[in-house]
């Protein structure tokens, strides 16, 4: 039976050798340490045995307890006790890679290996003088790495005494930037220990290195494996934990990346939220996008169908704007560094705190631009070496905006602009006038975009006007996929431009603000690109040189529809 002790104590019978003489509690005083093959090799006498079943080791994460140890399933489960003695040591039944962090001191990692078999006496000690105690105990399994527990050997007779443990439980499902792959300390410096530091709860990762939600020729995703005590290739292994252990009060699913095909991840997700719901009962589900904003339409599509299902604690939360990509906060485009993984983190904290409390409380609203009226927000969009000089807007009136923007263009695969926007959900219509526009490049653009997330490739239709295309159509059909130039007509500004969104299609109209009667011509349709439900819609402006920035004067702008619905988490630490 598998079970998560930081519930429940389990009794069992540590049996007595000649090396130990066993006190009426259970606990062993250490008689003869001078063991040939160099196990538990010490001369020390009377160190206090403890067992990995003691009530005051409390573990945190997948655990499975057999007669005489306790093995970890999945990255980053930990366990934590109070301790007194100046010296620490861990009796383990197998090789690992350890994090052992003591009070409030920097953690240390430890990777031991194992010859025959046998048991590994692990001396964390550390090298300041820790004096008689009490003090913490901490000790976490590193990515692709378990522990396998027999006891704690203390130079204390005191042993163990009680740990606090937090009110609540966190549980983390995901791939490599749940694990903090590539930063300092891996699993310690992963945005979801971050979090749960900050917000003071206790947490369990349920995620592997290059994971993914589907199951596929080429192996389980988390479809299956979520389900399992330890995502190991061994049968033994894939046993179904028992969900009674513990229940976390919320679950946070950061999936998509390594996926493919979005009708299919959607289909999945969507099982995969009610299989989740029914072995976990009440928790708050958060789902989040991928900052770079892969399979958000997917994503959005299955909470919303579980929404509509009468399942209201499950959320979907666009992080694309959380998190610039760029050398600053980005390893490569899968994995954040230390940096971005604490902004992540501050940026989770108010969303999670507000689906922790009790009675649950709606998700903090957008903080207003006290620069920008009527709920517009505004921000640079792209890689931060792309963007080059920062963006202001200024406005006249509550229709009327200013923008001075730069960046690379918004073409190819990865867009720099700076963006005036609100979120629409659903149907709606957007009109402005560009009534100028001045330019250095012949490439500058000024117009009105629908986008479907905040990341440099999101898919978008843009309706603009150019030196070099004039008035101009365009598409991005899929995340981070080449742009599209559809229509193009010689013009210069002013001109009024018009997007209208119904269902899945696009019409750009266009009108000659100097021409009496005015006349709304169409430029063309767009039915290609299918965008998530609730998406940004704005003025957009690029200089096409980082070196310079483009100015473009926008009137009489409008958005009609869904406006500031959806989720309404993406205005939250908005810069």
């Amino acid at each position: 039976m598998i079970v998560l002790l930081s519930r429940i104590s389990v009794s069992v019978v540590f049996k007595s050798t000649n090396k130990y003489s066993l006190k009426p509690d259970s606990t062993a005083i250490v008689d003869d340490r001078a063991v040939s093959g160099g196990v538990y090799a010490t001369e020390e006498q009377n160190d206090i045995l403890i067992p990995f079943n003691d009530p005051n080791i409390m573990y945190f994460g997948r655990w499975r307890t057999s007669t005489n140890s306790i093995q970890s399933g999945w990255p980053g489960a930990y366990f934590k006790t109070t301790i007194y003695g100046p010296r620490i040591r861990l009796i383990l039944k197998g090789p690992t890679h350890v994090y052992v962090q003591i009070d409030t001191e920097k953690p240390k990692d430890y990777r031991t290996q194992s010859e025959n078999g046998e048991a590994i006496e692990l001396d964390i000690t550390p090298q300041i003088d820790l004096g008689q105690g009490p003090h913490q105990l901490t000790v976490a399994a590193c990515t692709n790495a378990s522990i396998e527990l027999e006891s704690l050997l203390l130079s204390d007779e005191r042993g163990t005494g009680p740990v606090d443990v937090l009110s609540s439980t966190v549980e983390f499902v995901g791939h490599d930037l749940t694990l903090g792959k590539y930063t300092s300390q891996t699993i310690l410096t992963s945005y979801a220990w971050a979090v749960s530091e900050i917000l003071g709860t206790e947490h369990a990762q349920i995620a592997l290195p290059g994971a993914r939600l589907m199951d596929g020729k080429d192996g389980r995703g988390m479809e299956s494996q979520y389900f399992e005590w330890s995502p190991s290739h061994t049968k033994e292994a894939r046993a179904k934990w028992d969900f009674s252990s513990y229940k976390p009060a919320a679950i946070v699913i950061l999936l998509g990346r390594n996926d493919y095909g979005t009708e299919a991840y959607e289909q999945s997700l969507e099982r995969f939220l009610l299989q989740v719901r029914t072995h976990t009962g009440p928790a708050s589900i958060l789902v989040l996008s991928e900052p770079l904003g892969e399979m958000v339409r997917s994503s959005q599509l299955a909470v919303s169908r579980r929404n509509d299902l009468g399942d209201e604690n499950v959320h979907f939360v666009d992080t694309t704007n959380w998190v610039r990509y760029g050398p600053s906060a980005f390893v490569d485009p899968g994995h954040l560094n230390d940096v971005g993984h604490q902004t992540v983190a501050r940026k989770l904290a108010p969303l999670l705190q507000a689906k922790l409390a009790r009675p649950r409380q709606p998700f903090p609203g957008p903080l207003p631009n006290p620069t920008l009226p009527n709920g517009w927000q505004t921000m640079d969009v792209g890689h931060e070496l792309s963007i080059g000089l920062p963006g202001s807007v200024s406005f006249d009136s509550g229709n009327t905006f200013t923008l001075w923007g730069s960046g690379a263009d918004i073409s190819g695969t990865r867009d720099a602009f700076r963006f005036v926007y609100q979120a629409l959900s659903g149907d709606g219509t957007l009109e402005a006038t560009v009534e100028s526009h001045s330019t250095f490049a012949s490439c500058a653009k000024a117009g009105i975009i629908i986008r479907e997330h905040l990341s440099l490739g999101s898919p978008h239709v843009m309706l603009g006007i150019s030196p070099a295309d004039g008035l101009f159509l365009q598409t991005r059909s899929q995340n981070m996929n080449d742009t599209r130039l559809l229509k193009k007509s010689r013009a210069s500004p002013p001109y009024r431009l018009r997007l209208i969104r119904k269902d899945n299609v696009f019409v750009a109209q266009m009108m000659r603000t100097s021409v009496a009667p005015p006349i709304w011509d169409t430029l063309g349709n767009v039915s290609t690109t299918f965008l998530a439900r609730d998406v940004y819609a704005g003025l957009a402006v690029t200089s096409c040189d980082t070196a310079v920035v483009s100015v473009a004067k926008f009137v009489d702008v409008s958005l009609q529809g869904g406006v500031g619905s959806g989720s309404g988490l993406r205005f939250i630490d908005q810069h």
